[in-house]
């Protein structure tokens, strides 16, 4: 199998609303599958990473949001085949039955500060059985799978291959002659974020009638809606899917819309346009392998608004030090901004990386932006991002549990009485 192809069958995947939710609904519906009888007990443990992307963040089909509903609902009407898609059956009448399990105090789910990145220990039992699923790494990488004490072989089957790593050389090798296979598998990402996107520009925005401002019909707006329009759908809990990109749905909005908007609106080749946003995924997952799965900072701008970035000049006729100009000037304006939790206002995160990818790409085909070494920005791509590396280990590590602290602060003034 080609690097590319299996790049693609692995990290460029459906995702069915918010991908950390998704997962705890997953590792969820996974346990119970094996839980002999009716599941009566449901216990969650995440990292402080999962536990804040899941706390506030819509459920699709549904008008509830957090941990706790994709946890429960995961249990009732979770089907772990369909991975990060696993609550696609549930229906209307499985929220009355998630609400009464909470309620009771039959679903729990916590944090252990002391643990990061992507880790989801789900314990589902009843009166007589129990099982555990474990998932570490990646959002469906299920490490240990346990009935009653004892290991189950059947887990293997769900574990994926080892991270795949790869240099910017090949990268750039891998798209030169692309596959009629891998093009296909692009352009369906492509039309289900575009579907979704839609779904949003006629749903979520205001009309045309209704609207006070006069419509900018210029490709940067338009990318920003469509990002915007993608992911507001999303993260409220429209029961849409969309194609996601190293483990992230907004990630993989941003990492295909903006390159293919400017794919069309320029009139390129369907080759071109795929080739363009396979460089825009790969690069994505480059970047996310270097700075961790779930990090501290906005991974739909800092690392889907580079891969964009690069994508997009790619179309533009940019030669590969005019590709890594534009990443590095991306890089140099996106960085820092934080990742306070999965919810609906992340749909301004997704807006602004891909009108920014776009913008970035146009001032490296002039020959602008960041071309030298400035800040933490230095002369390549790998160096500036043992630079960032450096920032959120030694600057940024203690954001992700301030962040829950004030989320969880939140919560208990909810719900205490007035």
């Amino acid at each position: 199998m080609r690097f590319l192809e299996q790049y693609l069958e692995k990290e460029v995947r459906p995702a069915l609303g918010c991908t950390e939710p998704g997962a705890i609904a997953f590792c969820v519906a996974l346990a119970a599958s094996k839980l002999e009888g009716k599941t009566e007990k449901v216990h969650v443990t995440t990292s402080v990473n999962v536990y804040k992307n899941g706390m506030y963040v819509g459920i699709p089909g549904t008008n509830e949001k957090g941990n706790e509903f994709a946890a429960a609902l995961g249990a009732i009407c979770g089907d772990a085949d369909l991975q990060l898609e696993a609550l696609r059956p549930c229906r209307v009448e499985s929220v009355g039955i998630a609400r009464e399990m909470i309620d009771k105090g039959l679903v729990s789910v916590i944090c252990d500060q002391d643990l990061s990145g992507v880790f989801i220990e789900a314990t589902v039992s009843n009166h007589n059985h129990s099982v555990l699923c474990r998932i570490t790494g990646s959002h469906t990488n299920v490490v240990s799978l346990e009935i009653d004490g004892e290991k189950v072989r059947s887990s293997e089957r769900f574990v994926p291959s080892d991270a795949l790593e790869f240099t910017p050389e090949e990268i750039f090798e891998s798209i030169r002659e692309i596959t009629e296979l891998e093009i296909e598998k692009i352009f369906e990402g492509i039309e289900m974020n575009l579907e979704i996107a839609r779904f949003g520009l006629k749903k979520m925005l205001p009309s045309k009638e209704t609207f006070s401002y006069h419509e900018n019909v210029s490709l940067g707006y338009k990318i920003r809606n469509y990002c915007f329009a993608a992911s507001a759908a999303r993260m409220s809990g429209v029961p849409l899917p969309v194609m996601s990109s190293s483990g992230s749905g907004n990630q993989g909005i941003v990492a295909t819309l903006p390159v293919a908007l400017t794919g069309e609106y320029f009139q390129k080749s369907r080759k071109d346009i795929a080739k363009a946003v396979a460089l825009s995924h790969l690069f994505s997952g480059y970047i996310k392998n270097k700075l961790g799965r779930v990090a501290p900072i906005c991974g739909c701008v800092t690392a889907a608004g580079t891969g964009a970035a690069a994508g997009i000049t790619y179309l533009l006729g940019g030669a590969r030090e005019t590709i890594e100009q534009a990443m590095l000037t991306i890089l140099s304006s996106t960085t820092g901004i934080m990742c306070d939790g999965a919810k609906e206002s992340c749909s301004l995160k997704a807006g602004l990386g891909g009108q920014e990818a776009y913008s970035c790409a146009l001032l490296a085909m002039d020959n602008l932006g960041v071309n030298s070494e400035q800040g933490f920005i230095s002369n390549t791509l790998d160096r500036s991002i043992e630079n960032i590396q450096v920032l959120l280990s030694k600057g940024m590590s203690k954001i992700d549990s301030a962040i829950v602290e004030v989320l969880e602060n939140r919560k208990r003034k909810t719900k205490s009485p007035e």
